[in-house]
């Protein structure tokens, strides 16, 4: 079924490119819930008079030995892709205040990428009423590109009970494939499972019968499974979505 889904609409191409698997904000932190409010609203403007040097251009190494030559964002675009589309929840907590940012200076921070951890420029703000600084990434979202999780085919039925969620997969070697799914904390006889096809790979997971013990509490567990023959260009498919994944091989322990 979920294979059939997927050819009708076309097996996704994989992603090309260089994908940020951190955030644009790494250590960020807040004294105070309102502080994360107001971030989170987009309530951040800088202080009168404050000024920032102008970023230039840099080099940025990877850990597979590739490089990116990247325009280095000024800070206010730094600031704008770091706070991303706004969410006002402040328009219903009137305790909410602007974040004033004071000063800042250009530096770098490490982040993980699909091409392995990387040193990259970023701006460090100093805040008013903060604690700590507020790291910025400073490379453009066209170069460290954010990963979208894509909707659900339509076409794919409802997920059937006794079924998981797929999410990351962690990585891929040969035939041997590892990925997370989401399950609860009281079910048993947790359960990974692969299907094969020449063109694709489906991957997914079931539960059995759920203990008793209150409500359920949300967890994520890790499978291993082994194909009948190495994966090659082969795309592999969450049974749950129809979503191709993409491994994160810098991400395996």
């Amino acid at each position: 079924m979920v294979a059939r889904v997927v050819r009708a609409a076309g097996i996704p191409a994989p992603g090309t490119g260089v994908f940020l698997y951190s955030t644009r904000t790494p250590g960020l932190g807040f004294d105070t819930w309102q502080q994360k409010n107001s971030w989170s609203s987009g309530r951040v403007a800088f202080a009168d008079g404050v000024q920032f040097a102008e970023g230039g251009t840099t080099r940025v190494d990877f850990a597979d030995g590739s490089n990116e030559t990247m325009q280095v964002l000024g800070a206010q675009q730094a600031l704008t892709e770091a706070i991303g589309p706004p969410n006002d929840i402040c328009e219903r907590m009137p305790s909410c205040e602007t974040l004033t940012i004071t000063g800042g200076s250009l530096t770098t921070t490490d982040v993980e990428t699909s091409h392995g951890r990387a040193t990259v420029p970023a701006w460090s703000f100093t805040v008013q009423g903060l604690s700590r600084p507020v790291v910025a990434v400073a490379a453009p979202a066209g170069v460290l590109k954010s990963l979208q999780w894509p909707d659900a085919l339509p076409g794919l039925a409802r997920l059937e009970q006794g079924l998981l969620r797929v999410g990351v997969l962690d990585w891929v070697d040969g035939k041997t494939l590892s990925f997370e799914f989401s399950h609860g904390l009281y079910e048993t006889d947790l359960r990974a499972h692969v299907v094969e096809y020449d063109d694709l790979v489906v991957i997914g997971g079931s539960h059995g019968r759920l203990l008793p013990g209150g409500a359920d509490v949300g967890k994520t567990s890790t499978a291993v499974v082994t194909l009948g023959k190495p994966l090659g260009d082969r795309a592999v498919i969450a049974a749950d979505t129809g979503v191709r994944l993409t491994p994160y091989p810098y991400l395996r322990k």
